[in-house]
């Protein structure tokens, strides 16, 4: 049975009124970052960035809403590269009424303290945590999962380590054959849709047969194959 949250009802209900911050804090990684409680939801801000939003996550809640999950293992396993709060597996636990194995690998100490404090009870689905660099993980990794998704911000950056065609690679030799692979590229203005569409179309693209570019209105959602989205012909 999942714990209870570490903040009061009244401050839930308070919630769908004003915005309630209830923890701030920093780390080596993020100088700034604050849990919120919002609409209900927590969140998860940095400086520049929302990290982390329950199933208000909306990136992630659009391409769920049009991936056909028919196509992947009834009991899938997930990587998820860039915890947050968690956002990733609460929608497919609690929003998608999906049962997956996780492991989410995350390599600020702090956030991974404000998961396990505010919102990693609450799931009831086996996860495992890993305190790592993304790019390390991979490499010293040999597990095989039938979904991965990338979500690795450095505030609002994806770290440029991760750019590389080596990256991809590592990708994906962890995709189990038949797998899918979503990887959330930011594109919230001219220049950040620029670059992340030269990635696309210069790294990620050539790696796969069927490669496709989600755009959800803020962000590009990178899939390594087209057919797992449910879209119009």
């Amino acid at each position: 049975m999942a714990r209870p949250r570490p903040f009061s009802r009244f401050r839930y209900w308070l919630s769908y009124l004003w915005e309630q911050s209830l923890e701030v804090t920093s780390s080596d990684y993020n100088a700034y970052l604050e849990v919120c409680l919002v609409h209900g939801r927590l969140q998860l801000v940095a400086e520049d960035a929302i990290y982390s939003f329950g199933d208000y996550y909306l990136n992630f809640r659009k391409i769920f809403e049009v991936f056909d999950f028919d196509r992947l293992p009834e009991r899938a396993s997930v990587l998820v590269l860039g915890l947050g709060l968690g956002s990733i597996p609460e929608l497919l636990e609690r929003h998608l009424g999906l049962s997956y194995t996780y492991v989410a690998v995350e390599i600020d100490p702090v956030i991974i303290e404000l998961a396990s404090e505010y919102s990693l009870p609450e799931l009831e689905s086996p996860l495992e945590v890993v305190e790592a660099d993304a790019l390390a993980f991979l490499q010293a990794d040999h597990r095989r999962y039938d979904l991965i998704c990338v979500d690795v911000f450095q505030d609002a950056t994806v770290p440029g380590h991760l750019d590389g065609a080596g990256f991809v690679g590592l990708l994906q030799e962890s995709l189990r054959p038949g797998g899918a692979l979503i990887y959330n590229r930011l594109a919230s203005s001219i220049p950040d849709r620029t670059a992340a569409r030269s990635y696309y179309e210069e790294i990620f693209a050539p790696a796969f047969s069927a490669p496709y570019l989600y755009d959800t209105g803020g962000n590009y959602l990178l899939v390594n194959d087209r057919q797992f989205l449910t879209l119009p012909a």
